[in-house]
């Protein structure tokens, strides 16, 4: 038995005498390495479990070589949209905690609208010494040619944001595409009867980079179809972002005659809010899109946007560095899919709302 005071300063002596075991078997397991049988290892866990054992990070973080580098590889804030903002301002409250361990982490932006930059700031994470990158891929191709030079210098990945078919070695933190989609085509379901036109809308410069956005209309149409109320469906993109571009975009849609429901599938939402608002002559439909921004809840306090699904950026960024260190300092597994919540924001609770 160990009482209270003993408990507190249980230590990987204790664990080792309690296993019958060496300190180096316990110190393995606490560093997740090999050669220890299965049935040890489980029994030095059940103990650590038992006493709540907490390593001293202090210390271990001083003994990792040349203590610990992270990089940061995510779209800089464009003037259309703070969304990347968001996930910024988590990655720096992730940044501010993990210094005091020795944790040293860089942020590296690219322009999501210029592929150069992208492969030029990932060709100084490569040349760098990092030991493990948090990317937000938008560039497909090239992020997946700058996972693959990772993995060949044992470089850890994680994505954040949106997942892509070359995988990370340590998992994607971020909504469930397919998942933010469905709830869409939920929230569509209430508003309009069946045979109701429905207007999906890409609004995006550089669309051909914005692939992850197919997954939410998939599970859009998914949940809209297996519902068997004939909706007449549609989709449109407007590959542009300054407003009067857009604008005359959609007056030219609007003329084929106006949707019930419009869905646009990012944070993009505003810009579409702003057209309604300053075409009354218009019939607005319903509006849904994405994300807790200022601009966006401007037109939903105006009643123009019906609906926000927010998708917690700013804890993507903030998990993202969390998981690192709980990798590298607490030996714990990859996060391999860690799903954000997917929050409803309407005129009535946005004020309650943080991100």
């Amino acid at each position: 038995m160990v009482d209270g005071k003993e408990k507190k300063n249980f230590g990987i002596k204790d664990i080792a005498r309690l296993a019958n075991v060496s300190i180096a078997t316990v110190d393995r397991v606490l560093n997740n390495r090999k050669d220890v049988s299965d049935a040890t290892r489980q029994k030095i866990k059940d103990i650590i479990k038992e006493y709540n054992y907490q390593p001293n990070l202090y210390a271990r973080s001083l003994s990792v070589k040349n203590n610990l580098n992270f990089a940061v590889l995510i779209p800089k804030t464009s003037l259309e949209t703070g969304y990347w903002q968001l996930c910024l301002d988590g990655i720096e409250k992730g940044i501010k905690e993990l210094e005091p361990f020795g944790i040293q982490t860089t942020v590296f932006l690219y322009d999501q609208e210029d592929v150069r930059t992208f492969v030029k700031v990932s060709e100084q994470i490569l040349h760098g010494n990092f030991n493990a990158v948090v990317i937000a891929p938008i560039f497909i191709k090239e992020t997946e040619d700058f996972v693959r030079q990772c993995h060949k210098r044992k470089l850890q990945t994680i994505y954040i944001n949106s997942d892509i078919p070359s995988k990370s070695t340590l998992g994607y933190i971020g909504p469930d595409l397919n998942s933010t989609g469905r709830l869409a085509g939920n929230l569509t379901s209430y508003l309009v009867n069946p045979g109701a036109k429905i207007l999906i809308l890409n609004v995006a410069k550089g669309l051909e980079n914005y692939k992850y956005l197919d997954t939410k209309i998939e599970g859009y149409k998914e949940y809209l179809h297996h519902l068997d109320r004939q909706f007449e469906i549609d989709i449109a993109d407007i590959p542009y972002n300054v407003y009067e571009e857009v604008e005359r975009e959609l007056l030219r849609k609007m003329k084929t005659g106006s949707p019930d429901v419009l869905f646009v599938t990012n944070s993009r939402v505003s810009v579409v809010g702003q057209f309604f608002y300053e075409h009354p002559e218009i019939t607005k439909p319903y509006l849904i899109g994405f994300d807790f921004l200022e601009a966006n809840v401007n037109y939903l306090t105006k009643g123009v946007v019906d609906f926000l699904i927010c998708q917690r950026p700013d804890k993507q960024g903030y998990l993202a560095l969390n998981y690192l260190y709980r990798f590298f300092l607490l030996k714990e597994d990859g996060v391999n899919f860690k799903p954000m919540p997917i929050d409803i924001i309407t005129i009535e609770n946005y004020m309650f709302y943080e991100n």
